[in-house]
């Protein structure tokens, strides 16, 4: 046998053995890659991080959804803070309404609303040349919320609290009054009360 011949039957033996390790290799090559460079702590990290993503994500939501919940209770808040500071100017913008109680309330007593004056009697008592003082409080609106059984019970409570002699002007309101606020003494009472 010639060199060549030895030559090539050495390549056809190394070559038939070289294909089952080759076989072997294929299947253990890609296992001994991944495991030396790590790709299964990898997928296990995305993974992680991606759950972690997701985690975020809710809890960014959660509190974008609160933020903009609060932003509206804050507006709903400014609004009514509005609102009350308006209902404050345009209660300290009218005038005192004093309200005189005639009678205790109890069950089975009606509530009737008579306005007051007074301003007449006084400047009369200035006119006859007595210095008599006005109280500031019937120089304002003034009520009384009379507690009778009956109309004509609450007509005789009301005169004997504040008698006709005594100068007290009365008219009783219909309905008891609700809603209804008498007028403050117009000027001309006032100015002859002053005089």
């Amino acid at each position: 046998m010639s060199n060549t011949t030895l030559f090539l039957i050495a390549i056809v033996v190394i070559m038939l053995a070289a294909i089952p390790i080759a076989i072997m290799l294929k299947d253990f090559l890609p296992n001994l890659l991944e495991k030396s460079s790590g790709m299964d702590q990898l997928e296990n990290k995305i993974y992680v991080l991606h759950s972690e993503v997701h985690d975020l994500q809710d809890r960014v939501n959660t509190l974008t959804q609160r933020r903009n919940s609060q932003a509206s209770e804050k507006s709903r808040l400014e609004s009514d803070i509005r609102k009350a500071e308006k209902q404050i100017k345009d209660l300290s913008d009218m005038p005192p309404l004093f309200v005189h109680e005639v009678g205790d309330p109890q069950a089975g007593l009606s509530k009737f609303v008579a306005t007051l004056n007074h301003a007449k009697a006084s400047a009369e008592a200035r006119a006859s040349g007595e210095k008599v003082q006005v109280n500031p409080v019937w120089r304002c609106a003034n009520i009384a919320e009379v507690w009778a059984s009956s109309f004509e019970e609450a007509k005789q409570a009301l005169e004997v609290a504040f008698p006709f002699k005594l100068g007290f002007e009365k008219e009783f309101l219909r309905g008891g009054g609700k809603g209804i606020v008498p007028k403050k003494p117009s000027m001309s009472a006032r100015t002859e009360a002053r005089s």
